[in-house]
């Protein structure tokens, strides 16, 4: 799929401009499930003599990195919000004690996320969700946007993003069919029409944001959701539900809403209040951009991490 580990991909391109040699192993989950995990453990033992420190994206990653026993200082990235890590495991007991031990092994973890309480001034764990690349993710014209897309100019589009499947129970795609619905049978004069982002190469995501009126996201959890960080670059409001870093995402935001219960009718209603106020792009732009989410502020807290656990081992 054109996006699959595309974050953290642009991730490890930041790191590498600003001068951080990577090697990478990449392990296929999604094509060989999880026993590509323990198929990985001698490629990454093998690698790690020649690093300082091993950067492990997701706790399954993690996992086979301590099967490795590299004995180098690890840096441990929860993609989502930690407990929900490993979705898949239906046993609350279990998925707790795993995601417990790897931030118990890992020297530095990092939240997506508020970090959770239990770990709170604790320097070890550090929130850091990825940065957004302004100058990637910018204003366009939506009359151009659309036409590229082949959308309707007098329609009001609320767009629903998945980066895996459309159907993923996570992204709660019929709460959104929902709340569109909703939204035609009470407010009709709004006009509303669904635009759906899945799945699309990277060049063409851009006119999604900017085609767009909301981005409207309906997940039941995340980390730091990426399309809205990458929405507010492009000037496009966002109203979601209560998840990951949302709150810190949208926070005064004009035009932005965090829904208190995840119910298709406080959606809409949210969706109605930020259409009527019509905020203009700019301005929701300019006010993302002065928090400290740009993919250049991350980067730095990042590699400063890297440096200290480095420094760290040499003592």
């Amino acid at each position: 799929m054109p996006d699959y580990g595309i974050f953290v991909k642009e991730q490890i391109d930041a790191v590498g401009a600003a001068g951080v040699q990577t090697d990478i192993v990449f392990i296929n989950g999604r094509m060989k499930g999880k026993r590509a995990y323990l198929e990985a453990v001698p490629e990454i033992r093998r690698r790690a003599k020649d690093v300082d420190v091993i950067h492990c994206h997701h706790l399954y990653s993690g996992l086979a990195t301590f099967l490795a026993m590299t004995g180098k200082p690890t840096v441990l990235s929860f993609l989502n919000d930690w407990l929900y890590e490993l979705d898949e495991v239906k046993s609350i007991a279990i998925r707790r004690a795993l995601c417990s031990f790897g931030a118990r092994w890992a020297s530095r973890v990092i939240f997506k996320s508020p970090v959770p309480p239990q770990f709170v001034g604790n320097p070890k764990f550090l929130y850091l969700p990825n940065g957004a690349n302004s100058s990637q993710f910018h204003i366009t014209p939506r009359l151009e946007a659309r036409a590229a897309l082949g959308l309707d100019p007098d329609k009001n589009y609320l767009l629903f993003v998945s980066s895996k499947d459309r159907d993923r129970p996570q992204k709660r795609y019929d709460r959104f069919q929902a709340t569109v619905e909703l939204l035609r049978d009470v407010a009709p004069e709004l006009n509303v029409e669904e635009l759906v982002l899945v799945n699309q190469p990277r060049e063409r995501v851009l006119n999604f944001f900017n085609g767009a009126d909301i981005h409207l996201m309906t997940s039941d959890y995340e980390g730091s959701p990426n399309s809205v960080k990458e929405a507010l670059c492009c000037g496009l409001a966002v109203v979601s539900t209560k998840v990951g870093n949302v709150e810190d995402l949208l926070a005064r935001v004009p035009g932005c809403h965090v829904a208190a219960l995840p119910e298709p009718a406080q959606l809409a209603e949210l969706v109605r209040r930020s259409l009527s106020s019509a905020v203009p792009r700019e301005v929701i732009r300019e006010a993302f951009l002065v928090k400290d989410f740009s993919q250049e502020a991350v980067t730095l807290k990042l590699v400063a991490t890297y440096e200290f656990l480095s420094r760290k081992r040499d003592r």
